[in-house]
């Protein structure tokens, strides 16, 4: 009994490999004293141009964290009769020098753009670098930034003992403690360049890495502030674990961008019986399929000629058995594009869940309502955006407040406004009928709803009104000789009772 043999040949079409980029490392043969960071840094750094959700995510922490301004703050009640006149003099003066000197920070960029650049490394390495510049006193001028893809930490030096100012039952104390710096090495184009941790008192050679006391004026080290997400030597970034899905996100847009490219390739299998292709057919259809991408070859036409078997019968004659050619669709096993785009919504959800950030924040807001907005943004700002903005403050005024002596003023990073005014005016309009609410209490809120700055009344006027309208129905006579004979008063309690007769009518309204 003659065995039958099934040949099985598969026909694909031909196309490039897939890309092997290789994101090289110049620190690979340097590392020992220089430590080595978990993850290729440059790779990490570039990843947010491959995804479709990660560098929204990035900018929005940018936006809502450190782009609404960088301003001084007053530590003391400037209006506090508590507060001596000469420590007022002296917080003001402080809040001028404050304001110069953040103004002044970069000669080129605001100081909102560059540290919106280390911030922008922060989010996507894990790690964002400053470089301050101190000037020849030793004061602090000047911040620079340092791109992380070319920046590698180095080993902890020996113990240095270090001076320090604190507060001790409200007065200041010099203090020492001994603690371990870092260095930390540029390396572009081949060429190093060594920094030293900021607040480390010692001279380093910046070419050499070594502390010389006689080091070349232009050769001192400037020193480096690292901004980490974590507590180890490195940073890692907080969607690292996500990773995976964020690259089969990319690798899903690649095969769609393929097949909108080349065309949908319908898999099928072309089975002969009692007959073979012969290699000219064969190579027709190996050339059929190289050259089908494109959508000039959309509408092709395939033309397979097949050859039957030869047999001869018992009386020696031969003949030929027709061949069948049957072509069988293998579609039905292709997965379908909506679990692509299910796949790419979850990964989607799966770095904003890692920024802890809701899709309004994305540009994603289709099923949102003013009530769900409100409630998406105001968790946001109190889980995520406002604890970030007060470990910035705290960070800028460690780095500069006591390097600059200042004690009356501090950094303060603005953040969104949420407060609706008018929403405001129905909640204090209860407390203004009941003579609660003096004048001075609305000024801000009447400055923010006019756009302008108004100043306060003094102390004279700043009752409520009610207070004030009893009083001058006990004793009306003398009230309006007091009026009268103080020319320079008489025009501020017309413009307070304009000012309250504006406040109430506008209340009445909303």
């Amino acid at each position: 009994m003659s065995e039958q043999t099934v040949k099985a040949r598969v026909i694909k079409a031909s196309v490039t490999s897939s890309t092997q980029q290789l994101y090289r490392d110049d620190f690979s043969n340097q590392y020992g004293d220089i430590l080595e960071p978990p993850y290729n840094l440059k790779e990490l750094k570039m990843i947010g141009e491959y995804s479709s959700i990660l560098q929204q995510c990035v900018d929005a922490y940018k936006t809502n964290i450190i782009e609404f301004g960088i301003e001084p703050e007053f530590k003391i009640d400037m209006n506090s009769d508590e507060v001596r006149d000469e420590q007022k003099e002296q917080a003001r003066s402080e809040w001028t020098r404050l304001d110069e000197f953040t103004r002044y920070l970069n000669m080129d960029e605001s100081p909102e753009t560059i540290l919106g650049y280390a911030f922008d490394d922060r989010e996507k390495t894990g790690n964002g670098y400053l470089e301050i510049i101190r000037d020849g006193v030793g004061l602090p001028v000047g911040i620079e930034y340092a791109d992380t893809q070319y920046m590698r930490v180095c080993k902890k030096t020996v113990p240095e003992e270090i001076e320090y100012t604190i507060l001790e039952n409200g007065q200041e104390k010099k203090v020492k403690r001994w603690k371990r710096f870092r260095k930390y090495v540029q390396l572009i184009d081949e060429k190093k360049v060594f920094f030293k941790e900021y607040g480390d008192p010692r001279i380093m050679n910046s070419a050499t890495g070594k502390f010389d006391d006689s080091t070349p004026e232009n050769l001192i080290a400037t020193e480096i502030y690292h901004m980490k997400i974590g507590s180890g030597t490195y940073g890692k970034p907080r969607w690292i674990g996500n990773i995976i899905s964020l690259y089969g996100a990319r690798k899903a847009e690649e095969l769609n961008l393929t097949y909108f490219t080349n065309g949908r390739h319908i898999p099928a299998a072309i089975t002969v019986s009692n007959g073979k292709l012969d290699d000219t057919s064969f190579e027709a259809l190996q050339d059929y399929m190289n050259d089908l991408s494109g959508a000039e070859n959309a509408h092709r036409f395939l033309l397979l000629e097949a050859m039957g078997t030869t047999q001869e019968d018992q009386m020696g004659d031969e003949k030929v058995t027709p061949a069948k050619v049957e072509i069988k669709s293998l579609a039905e096993i292709l997965q379908q594009d909506a679990l692509f785009l299910e796949y790419d919504e979850k990964t989607r959800q799966k770095i904003r869940s890692s920024f802890r950030l809701p899709p309004l924040y994305t540009g994603e807001s289709q099923d949102f309502s003013r009530a769900t907005a409100d409630t998406a943004r105001k968790v946001t700002e109190e889980q995520v955006f406002q604890p970030e903005r007060k470990g910035l403050a705290r960070a800028l005024n460690t780095l500069f407040l006591e390097p600059l002596g200042l004690k009356y003023v501090k950094l303060t990073v603005n953040g969104a406004d949420f407060r609706d005014p008018l929403e405001i005016a129905k909640a204090l309009y209860p407390l203004i009928s009941a003579g609660s609410v003096s004048p001075n209490d609305l000024r801000p809120l009447a400055s923010q709803v006019l756009g302008q700055k108004l100043e306060v009344f003094s102390e004279e006027y700043n009752i409520p009104f009610q207070a004030m309208m009893k009083e001058q129905e006990s004793n009306p006579v003398s009230d309006l000789f007091a009026v009268q004979k103080s020319k320079n008063k008489q025009p501020d309690l017309i413009n307070l009772l304009k000012d309250m007769r504006d406040v109430l009518e506008g209340l009445q309204k909303s």
